[in-house]
């Protein structure tokens, strides 16, 4: 499997050199579940999650998450996990919702002094209640602007992992080129006994 430094297929992220977008976070986060691994769940302690964000280049992040979170972290990507696997833009606003409420995940206009203005959200929250709040506004913000549909659940059993869709054709079925590759040799494989 080509895997990044952290051990995440290199392919999770659009471009592995700039840091992780908050969707792309979302996306680590969640697929901290991962069935191809042993064990499964990476959140048993903060080890595997501490260095995706790190190579995400999300260091500070990384150093405000303490063991006291894994309970909230675990909630959060269960809860985020149900709007990778809908197609229903009115259930992911179901999910979204009372997330974003919770969170007061508030959109704040920040100006830079090197570019243009941008909305940010989770501003001066640090670790989980940053995360708990950009997270789902991220999710939110891309369900928006996309839809559910380029947001989805590999294809290949017993891969339960996510993807963002970032085809042209909007046409992925798997979470990385690995479960690609497994699925077409298991394909081949069939045909040649047949």
């Amino acid at each position: 499997m080509p895997v990044g430094p952290a051990g995440f297929p290199s392919d999770w992220l659009a471009d592995p050199s700039s840091p992780a977008s908050d969707v792309e976070l979302a996306l680590l986060l969640v697929n901290t579940l991962d069935l191809l691994e042993d064990p499964a769940d990476r959140l048993r302690d903060l080890t595997w999650l501490t260095h995706a964000l790190e190579s995400a280049r999300h260091d500070g992040l990384a150093g405000e998450l303490t063991a006291r979170d894994l309970p909230r972290l675990r909630r959060l990507r269960d809860a985020l996990r149900h709007v990778f696997e809908t197609d229903d833009d009115a259930q992911a606003a179901a999910v979204l919702n009372p997330l974003l409420e919770r969170a007061r995940a508030v959109p704040l206009l920040v100006a830079s002094g090197d570019g243009p203005a941008s909305l940010r959200v989770g501003l001066g929250r640090q670790g989980i209640a940053a995360l708990e709040a950009r997270l789902p506004a991220a999710l939110a913000a891309f369900v928006a602007t996309h839809g559910t549909g380029r947001l989805g659940v590999c294809g290949s059993d017993p891969c339960r992992c996510v993807f963002v869709d970032r085809t042209r054709a909007g046409t992925r079925k798997y979470c990385c080129s690995y479960c690609n590759d497994r699925l077409a040799a298991r394909a081949y494989r069939r045909r040649r006994r047949s």
